[in-house]
């Protein structure tokens, strides 16, 4: 874990340093606030796997770990046909757009997002039980 929160970290840096030196260069309020929640966002990143994964193990920690020993693990379920998280990267720039341009926007894309995650949530608590049917019949999904 020591890793992730290195580079989430260093990045969250990278970001309010460059947020700062684009606010004093161009005054620019859109621009230094989108820098700004890209630093939030890092920090976010990184103090959370920080505090609530400190004891994961990670095969990037280990130096001495060969790609091909860590080869050919699952990480997660990954739903293809769900369109949620595709409509959900669209109300998230769509709510951006909206801090810019027009509060219409930026309410729309907020309530486009809650939904969206809240169907996300939905889903992914169903994907642990699901059924499925193959050809030597029904074979649970987990």
């Amino acid at each position: 874990m020591k890793s992730f929160v290195g580079f989430f970290g260093s990045t969250a840096v990278f970001a309010v340093s460059i947020c700062i030196i684009y606010w004093f260069s161009s005054h620019d309020r859109g621009g230094a606030l989108l820098l700004g929640f890209m630093c939030v966002a890092l920090s976010f990143a990184a103090g959370y796997a920080f505090f609530t994964e400190k004891n994961a193990a990670l095969e990037g920690d280990d130096r001495d770990l060969k790609h091909r020993e860590a080869a050919g693990e699952d990480i997660t379920i990954v739903t293809k046909e769900s369109p949620w998280p595709l409509t959900l990267a669209i109300s998230i720039v769509w709510f951006l757009v909206g801090l810019l341009w027009s509060d219409f926007m930026l309410f729309t894309g907020l309530a486009a997002m809650l939904l969206c995650l809240w169907r996300l949530g939905a889903e992914s608590a169903r994907v642990g039980g699901e059924t499925i049917m193959t050809k030597e019949g029904p074979e649970n999904f987990t």
